[in-house]
């Protein structure tokens, strides 16, 4: 495996301090070899969960990108803040990137800027690590985001969206940190 611009761990052991980079450490799956590995932050993906409350406990599903406050977090406060737009969302299953409309289906390559992109419904893919999830308990829905490698958790319940948050975690893998208490946030309609 060969990842461009791979330094020794010993000549930068914090990160390269460059602007646009993030530091990883990657260790290969035998533990034998450590590199540090620079990807521009343009092309992560910060990911997130978006859940709602329902009768049995909670539903939701992952989103690939976007998932800060400023991007999933503010599409979410903006454009779904109705029950039955929320419940419509989910029941596409996994999301690759959330617009201000869930849309119809369109080509992955080929779509507008303003259209939710489903894994299932939009990329193609098939089978039930992509459907909508459910959990009996917030515990639960937590656990899984975690271990999805999520950095954010938007909760719908009782009209209004809440968030929890934790630090960046890369390659989509869990650092095993936890999540914030959820705290409420506010549209631009209440903001005001």
């Amino acid at each position: 495996m060969t990842f461009p611009h791979t330094l020794e761990a010993s000549k930068f052991p914090v990160g390269c301090g460059r602007r646009k980079h993030r530091c990883h450490r990657v260790v290969c799956r035998n533990r034998i070899a450590a590199f540090l590995y620079f990807i521009p932050l343009t092309n992560m993906a910060t990911r997130s969960f978006i859940a709602r409350k329902i009768t049995v406990g909670y539903e939701g599903c992952y989103c690939h990108w976007d998932g800060y406050l400023e991007g999933v977090g503010q599409t979410l406060v903006e454009y779904y803040l109705d029950e039955d737009k929320i419940a419509y969302l989910l029941s596409f299953g996994d999301i690759s990137s959330l617009g201000t409309d869930v849309g119809s289906k369109h080509d992955f390559m080929d779509r507008s800027e303003d259209a939710t992109t489903f894994y299932g419904r939009d990329r193609g893919e098939t089978g039930t690590n992509i459907q909508t999830k459910q959990f009996p308990t917030i515990e639960r829905l937590l656990q899984y985001a975690e271990y999805s490698g999520c950095e954010f958790v938007y909760l719908f319940e009782r009209n209004g969206w809440r968030y929890a948050s934790r630090g960046a975690q890369y390659f989509g893998l869990s650092d095993g940190s936890g999540f914030s208490e959820f705290q409420w946030m506010k549209s631009a309609a209440t903001a005001a």
